[in-house]
């Protein structure tokens, strides 16, 4: 098999056997000079790489691998001009996006921003090992960089690179962990040749070492690379995942999905992503835009409402200085009342349980719970339906890093998030319409509840009256309305109910009887109780229904 053919042999794999039979077959060709070498040059590089521990906040750190090689390509067109401080003066400077995000841009400026960025879900071998390939049309790396750029760990590409998003979270590396195999593969704007090699965890023998590591394929000790033309691969990276796990994942859209989960943890993208989704018969592709565009009335092909979500209040984004930490944004959407179509409004956004986003460079850093909301910010009827966002790019380098942790999963704990809670519950309390509009829904929340009440006393009653005999098919629960009239009076008036007989008690007893309809069978059903009456002339039985 030569080089070509196993680079072809990758990019045609659908599953992991398809890529084990394609490597195995390279090494059996070029056993003398195919070399498996340490991913980062480490022996030891478990660590680092396994630190995340949802496979979703993994695909979220390629793809922001991915958004930085299309700001590091814009960079190198403009020769780094004007001198963007941020991702978001990038995006605004060198690719037009609108100051007030994508919101502002159009539905067709969107879905083609995005083919700069797309991940592609496919089938694979089932939820627990799917295919997933992330593909950017970036700067691209030189083959002989690869193993100091995406082939490292913990390397310092971008600490002085102020205009990209990567910086505090482990970067892509940690998909590896992920999956069975990675095929990656890249080529450096206007370079000739294109670079592949494939990472995978090897297993190492347990009498002679405490634990495996993950390796990178070499040939000649380089990796693996070839020439191509501009069509048939353009400039930038390709990463594609054999036996990604995306158990935890596995609805086509809404909260369960990857589609969910990428909308919430890009909540503010710099740039839009594509997502193109084929399992089978299945198949679609969506502009990933971020929940806060979508909150702010974005609406792409496929979205489920021709506008955005009905709001009860909103207060855009406003900021708070926090003194020597520099200051923080803060904004926040009230939902319209749950009903029994949508039961959960915001889970289309965000975690409902955690609706409080704290992001950096608009990507979502960590999660406050809705507590701060029902308790702190004394908004118990809201809590459903309220979800905030904190702005922390305006805080100072050192708050940043105070604050924010290497997985982006969660916030540190400490005086610049205790601070910042405190000002947001401040800004949540301070707030006139919002308070109203919790009492609001506590005097909704009471007639439904009284209601509520009403209609189970209701069947109670007629449930009691059907045990001790008395036919009623009057409706229950309920008021009665246009669709179910009251019934007609009788016209002619019940008898009264006859007295029981005395019973003479005898101790020993004497006789029990069950007082039913002779002839008619007593039916019994599972998890159900059933009450028969008997009659008995037993002494000191209190009751003689039972």
């Amino acid at each position: 098999m030569t080089v070509k053919e196993f680079y072809e042999a990758l990019q045609m794999a659908s599953n992991t056997s398809e890529v084990e039979k394609a490597i195995g077959d390279f090494e059996v060709a070029h056993k003398s000079y195919a070399k498996w070498v340490p991913l980062g040059g480490r022996d030891n590089n478990r660590g680092p790489i396994e630190i995340s521990t949802d496979p979703g906040r993994s695909l979220v750190e390629r793809i922001t691998n991915s958004i930085d090689a299309v700001l590091e390509s814009e960079h190198e067109r403009h020769s780094g001009r004007p001198d963007c401080r941020s991702p978001k003066e990038a995006a605004i400077a060198w690719l037009n996006v609108p100051e007030k995000g994508l919101s502002d841009l159009t539905q067709q400026q969107r879905r083609i921003l995005a083919q700069k960025v797309s991940i592609k879900l496919l089938a694979g071998d089932g939820p627990e090992a799917r295919t997933v390939e992330v593909r950017d049309n970036g700067i691209g790396i030189i083959p002989g960089k690869m193993p100091q750029t995406i082939l490292s760990i913990n390397e310092s590409n971008k600490v002085q690179k102020h205009y990209v998003v990567g910086v505090y979270g482990q970067g892509g590396s940690s998909t590896f962990a992920m999956c069975k195999y990675t095929f990656i593969a890249s080529r450096f704007d206007n370079h000739a040749t294109v670079g592949f090699t494939v990472v995978y965890y090897l297993d190492l023998p347990p009498e002679e070492y405490k634990t495996g590591h993950y390796v990178y394929l070499t040939i000649n000790d380089s990796v693996l690379n070839l020439e191509l033309s501009q069509n048939d691969f353009p400039a930038g990276t390709l990463v594609k995942h054999f036996g990604y796990d995306l158990s935890g994942y596995k609805s086509p859209v809404g909260p369960g999905s990857i589609y969910g989960l990428l909308q919430s943890v890009l909540f503010d993208p710099v740039l839009p992503v594509w997502l193109d989704y084929q399992f089978g018969v299945r198949r679609y592709g969506r502009v990933i835009k971020g929940s806060r565009n979508a909150l702010n009335g974005a609406i792409d092909e496929g979205d489920d409402k021709s506008r955005g979500p009905e709001l009860s209040h909103n207060v855009p984004m406003f900021y708070v200085s926090l003194g020597d930490f520099g200051r923080i944004g803060i904004e926040y959407w009230l939902l319209q009342p749950p009903d029994k179509d949508n039961k959960n409004p915001i889970a289309a956004f965000v975690n409902p349980k955690k609706p409080l986003i704290l992001t950096l460079n608009g990507q979502n850093h960590a999660e406050l719970s809705k507590s701060f909301i029902v308790k702190d910010a004394e908004l118990p009827y809201l809590g459903q339906r309220l979800i905030c966002h904190v702005d922390c790019n305006s805080l100072t380098p050192s708050a940043q890093r105070a604050l924010v942790s290497s997985t982006r999963e969660a916030a540190r704990h400490g005086f610049v998030l205790d601070i910042i809670q405190r000002e947001l519950i401040s800004a949540l309390k301070s707030d006139d319409e919002l308070l109203r509009l919790n009492n609001e829904a506590k005097d909704l929340s009471r007639q439904v509840g009284d209601e509520t009440v009403k209609q189970e006393m209701r069947k109670e009653v007629a449930r009691l009256l059907r045990v001790y005999g008395i036919d009623t098919s009057e409706p229950v629960g309920g008021e009665a309305t246009a669709q179910s009239p009251e019934r007609d009076k009788p016209t002619h008036p019940r008898p009264p109910k006859p007295q029981p007989r005395p019973v003479e008690l005898h101790e020993p007893p004497t006789y029990i009887k069950i007082l039913w309809k002779e002839g008619r069978p007593i039916n019994f059903y599972p998890e159900q109780r059933r009450y028969v009456r008997i009659e008995t002339d037993a002494n000191g039985v209190k009751s003689k229904s039972v």
